[in-house]
């Protein structure tokens, strides 16, 4: 079913600072939606609650149709109305024709039949049309069929599923930091990740110098080894904290404005594949001042370029020291610009990340 458009614009749920066309958002992110949800089942609701919260949404009220449940809706801010009307239950009119005049956010007419079935595919392939209309009903994105098959594939274990089956997801990724390696970098990158906690609040993207071939490999072979879980990206699929994405050497690697990996033909020629400059650069401008960028072992000055315009954005800047590298040109020539705000080895390194997310003056 089609959302009902409303009388007045949706209002932003990222600030006044966000940029607005129509009734949506151009930059708006899943986690920023603010959903209210009316249905008479509590089994439903709570259907309701579990599958919208693991994207993210944030569910502001979620209680029965009842006069209560208008009073509080007026308390609320709402970008998105969810209303289950099941036939099986008697819904009060008089409410329903309240609840229409009152409220100014689109209202989604929700059909949650599949919710009774409990069998993957059916339940990945609701999620996808709920997901269609809500990002829809926000304006928040232009390829929402990419990225809503992105998010119910993941849900089948399609896309990505992590090695541990026990181990819960991550947030949708908020805080995102680039590694830039070259020759020395992979072991670098090892002892780096494998001194950080799985929980930590946020998400990695490996620029590593590297042969098309080896990709895969490098990949796999971090992911047995490190407590993260490492994939090369697949075009859709959702970043998350606790996840490195091993950067492509034949494609740029974008999160696009609701967190989903795209991969876009590369601008320009490089000497260097990946290109840790345009990484880092994408990166920072994804994530103004909630990112950052850590240069490890590697012979050239591939880097340099990116780590600039991360502190322009107001990101940090970190590199590997000099005696722990095998080759340490990189991680010194970013020292030489003036951009590295602290060095260490990956240990020092990784405690120094720690430390830095988990400090309250940290406005991540």
């Amino acid at each position: 079913m089609s959302p009902i458009v409303p009388r007045e614009p949706v209002r932003s749920p990222m600030g006044g600072g966000a940029a607005m066309s129509g009734f949506g958002v151009s930059t708006l992110e899943l986690r920023s939606i603010r959903i209210a949800v009316a249905s008479d089942s509590a089994k439903q609701r709570d259907y309701l609650q579990q599958a919208l919260a693991r994207s993210g949404l944030k569910i502001v009220l979620n209680e029965p149709l009842t006069e209560l449940f208008l009073a509080r809706l007026e308390e609320k801010e709402v970008d998105v109305l969810l209303l289950d009307l099941d036939e099986t239950c008697d819904q009060d009119d008089v409410v329903l024709d309240r609840l229409l005049e009152q409220t100014g956010a689109p209202i989604i007419f929700n059909d949650v039949t599949a919710l009774t079935v409990n069998e993957p595919r059916v339940l990945a392939k609701w999620y996808g049309k709920l997901l269609r209309k809500i990002v829809k009903a926000t304006g928040s994105a232009e390829d929402v069929e990419a990225h809503s098959a992105a998010v119910a594939a993941a849900l089948t274990g399609v896309v990505h599923m992590p090695r541990d089956a026990d181990a819960p997801q991550g947030d949708i990724a908020q805080n995102v930091w680039a590694l830039g390696a070259s020759l020395g970098g992979p072991e670098a990158v090892k002892r780096f990740l494998n001194a950080l906690p799985r929980r930590l609040p946020a998400a990695f993207v490996l620029a590593q110098h590297l042969g098309a071939n080896f990709v895969n490999l490098l990949a796999e072979q971090l992911a047995r080894s490190t407590p993260f879980d490492v994939l090369v990206p697949v075009a859709g699929h959702v970043l998350r904290h606790g996840q490195v994405l091993v950067a492509p050497t034949d494609a740029r690697i974008v999160i696009n404005p609701i967190g989903a990996v795209e991969l876009h033909a590369l601008r320009t020629e490089s000497s260097y594949t990946p290109c840790i400059d345009t990484v880092i650069e994408d990166i920072a401008g994804r994530y103004p001042g909630r990112s950052g960028a850590i240069i490890f072992s590697g012979m050239c000055d591939d880097g340099v370029r990116g780590c600039h315009t991360m502190v322009e954005q107001g990101g940090e800047v970190w590199a590997q020291s000099t005696a722990s590298c095998v080759i340490s040109s990189m991680p010194d020539r970013v020292r030489a610009s003036g951009n590295a705000q602290h060095s260490g080895t990956p240990e020092e390194l990784a405690r120094k990340l720690i430390a830095f997310l988990s400090s309250p003056m940290t406005k991540w």
